[in-house]
């Protein structure tokens, strides 16, 4: 990435914080970048358990395949259930 589209997402995301007042949200924001700056910086996927990668590799598919299903239909579906 060229340093003026690093310069402009920067500014894009400063923005954006600037105008969250969920403090919820601050705080992901605020792990999510110590995580991510951090020297002992580990990737989730080597923390997995070979069987979850395959599950992953399965999903990743899935979702190629648009083999997938809405959160509205399956908030439907729940609901359909819970009323039987």
């Amino acid at each position: 990435m060229e340093k003026k589209n690093i310069e402009q997402l920067k500014q894009k995301i400063y923005d954006q914080v600037a105008q969250l007042q969920d403090e919820v949200a601050l705080q992901l924001l605020e792990e999510a970048t110590e995580a991510y700056l951090s020297p002992n910086q580990k990737d989730i996927i080597d923390e997995l358990a070979p069987a979850q990668i395959v599950r992953l590799n399965e999903a990743k598919l899935q979702v190629e395949n648009a083999e997938v299903v809405s959160h509205d239909a399956v908030k439907a579906k729940s609901r359909e259930w819970l009323t039987k």
